[in-house]
């Protein structure tokens, strides 16, 4: 009788550890993520009153692949940074990734790679030869909370002008209100036929090579690690997925 009340306790004890198991599963399976990226052409953008791009579309994809349901969210860059630090169940693109930001997200895969230049106008007068230290004294557009806002303020720039589009650093630079702005030239180039802007007058002044980095996607700290583990493999499935179809993962620029 003791043996059969044994056999009765350590096949509750399995029952129970693979019902848990399942539960666990399927509550990581039901949790929505929540997205979260900047308009920023051509890598993602609102078109027909949805997200697309590149980036987006290999993002949705990573994450249909692992079998999550998603909400998509573009926000101007500096919220939708503060959101990923903050938030659990949360993914954020396109992200560089930078030694002060290592450990404060959870790295998922890169996306891009991206060349940083300050750019001006053809117009302007600067002072020969241009180096860092001589572009200090002018006034600098960048992002607010961007990697190039954070290294430019690190390396003494005092004149920052701290703005949330692209569309604002062009017209802050042609109305004179700003003597330069950091981008990814290439990028910049889409961007302003993206945005029918004459940008003919937009020249790379000086290349910013230490925040020359790439792009990635990435979730915040606060996500349950199953999760984060579970979107890693299916974005390197993706990624092997599309190299036996010879598709680039983002637009080589």
């Amino acid at each position: 009788m003791p043996f059969f009340i044994l056999l009765l306790v350590c096949y509750s004890l399995v029952s129970y550890s693979s019902a848990s198991k399942a539960n666990e599963s399927n509550d990581i399976h039901n949790t929505v993520i929540n997205v979260v990226t900047e308009n920023a052409f051509p890598y993602q953008y609102i078109e027909n009153a949805s997200v697309t791009g590149p980036a987006s579309k290999l993002v949705q994809h990573v994450l249909e692949k692992a079998g999550f349901e998603y909400q998509q969210n573009i926000l101007p860059w500096a919220r939708a940074y503060k959101y990923a630090q903050t938030k659990p169940n949360t993914l954020i693109y396109s992200i560089a990734r930078t030694p002060e930001r290592e450990n404060k997200f959870q790295w998922v895969g890169h996306l891009t790679l991206l060349n940083y230049y300050l750019v001006g106008l053809s117009s302007s007068k600067l002072t020969q030869p241009v180096t860092l230290n001589s572009l200090k004294q002018l006034n600098i557009g960048t992002i607010r909370n961007s990697a190039n806002h954070k290294y430019l303020h690190n390396q003494g720039f005092k004149y920052l002008h701290l703005l949330t589009t692209p569309e604002q650093t062009v017209k802050m630079l042609k109305l004179g209100r700003i003597d330069l702005f950091p981008t990814d030239y290439a990028t910049f180039q889409l961007t302003c036929l993206h945005l029918m802007l004459d940008c003919r007058e937009i020249v790379p002044i000086y290349r910013l090579e230490e925040t020359s980095t790439s792009l990635y996607m990435a979730f915040s700290r606060q996500t349950d690690e199953r999760i984060v583990n579970k979107v890693r493999q299916a974005y390197k499935d993706v990624m092997k997925s599309y190299a036996r179809s010879n598709v680039f993962s983002l637009i080589k620029i």
